[in-house]
């Protein structure tokens, strides 16, 4: 089977995709007869390009990392913008990795909108639209015939929606509460070891893990977010982010940790959502938790999720120092579950 593949986004995650692609191409042919072409690919300061004979993905990322435009590629077609390459792009699938707008989760929810009713499959890594127009999507893709994945949304490429979707029938999930912030743990846990707030935010800003405004992050947004996503997959909640009972790191003091660890805890920042009477309640808080706990044992940049299920109990998942190549991962993933689904 060959598929036309188009980018909306093409940063940092786009481009490991597109690296393991290439690398992975021959092995995706033999393995699960998927051959592939670029039709398109989408960018904010690049150029946005269609091509009728196929773009070179190699070629593509080093035109953008070299500050290039796409359009010095050849055979490249220049087209006004993304609205523009989704209705022209003659693509089976598109790959949405724009940035998060905590906001409203536009323009993600437009672009993937006009590429469902076209019946074209997508897989995002962007969480917005699933915290912002999930069932809208969902019914917009089984109303057009079109696959829509996400596994990217929450914890990189660690499988979650896939676990409860593939290995949990029957089963559902009652609550969940996780450390879903990367920024805010290496923070925490660099005040653990005495450092203060200041050191341990410019620490992660210098390894590209936090924006230089990390606001988002700090403040419990990114985490609101996931947490929304989660309820609205999982527990066929329609929340939205301002929903969210929601308080950041902000204030937390170095004395603050050490009080806590010498009383056995650990201070996290904690996702939870909660199936009650009323629907799914939903808080973003730091929390004191067991330094031996699932949650209270991720340091830096780790993640850990623990599903709260009817018939399973709880089910732990922790991802351990996660970089972009696991986010790229991901779209690997539901691509291959895109293509498999299509012969089942």
């Amino acid at each position: 089977m060959h598929l036309r593949l188009a980018f909306i986004g093409f940063g940092n995650v786009a481009r490991a995709f597109a690296r393991i692609l290439h690398l992975r191409e021959s092995k995706l042919a033999e393995r699960y007869d998927l051959r592939f072409s670029i039709t398109a690919i989408a960018t904010a300061r690049h150029g946005c390009i269609i091509s009728k004979d196929g773009i070179e993905l190699l070629k593509a990322v080093a035109c953008v990392e070299s500050g290039g435009s796409l359009t010095e590629l050849r055979d490249a077609i220049d087209v006004r913008d993304s609205a523009t390459l989704i209705e022209r792009c003659n693509a089976d699938l598109v790959f949405e990795t724009t940035p998060l707008n905590p906001d409203n989760g536009e323009p993600a929810i437009t672009h993937i909108r006009s590429a469902l009713t076209r019946g074209i499959h997508v897989v995002t890594a962007n969480k917005g639209p699933i915290a912002f127009a999930y069932r809208e999507l969902e019914s917009l893709a089984s109303l057009h015939g079109a696959a829509f994945r996400f596994e990217g949304i929450v914890m990189d490429g660690t499988p979650i929606f896939n676990l409860v979707d593939s290995c949990l029938p029957g089963a559902r999930v009652l609550g969940f509460s996780g450390v879903l912030n990367s920024t805010t743990n290496l923070i925490l846990t660099g005040m653990e070891a005495g450092q203060s707030f200041e050191e341990c935010l410019a620490d992660a800003q210098r390894r590209g893990i936090a924006e230089a405004d990390a606001a988002n992050d700090i403040d419990g947004w990114d985490a609101a977010v996931k947490a929304v996503a989660l309820a609205n997959v999982l527990m066929d909640s329609d929340s939205r982010p301002a929903d969210v009972d929601r308080k950041g790191i902000r204030g937390i003091k170095v004395e603050d940790l050490k009080s806590a660890a010498t009383a056995g805890m650990a201070l996290r920042l904690v996702a939870r959502g909660k199936q009650t009477t009323n629907g799914v309640k939903l808080t973003v808080a730091p929390e004191e938790v067991s330094a031996s706990s699932v949650l209270g044992s991720v340091r830096g940049t780790s993640n850990a999720l623990v599903l709260e299920t009817d018939l399973m109990g709880e089910i732990a998942i922790v991802e351990t120092d996660p970089g972009v190549e696991q986010t790229a991962y991901a779209l690997l993933s539901d691509l291959i579950r895109i293509r498999v689904r299509r012969d089942s």
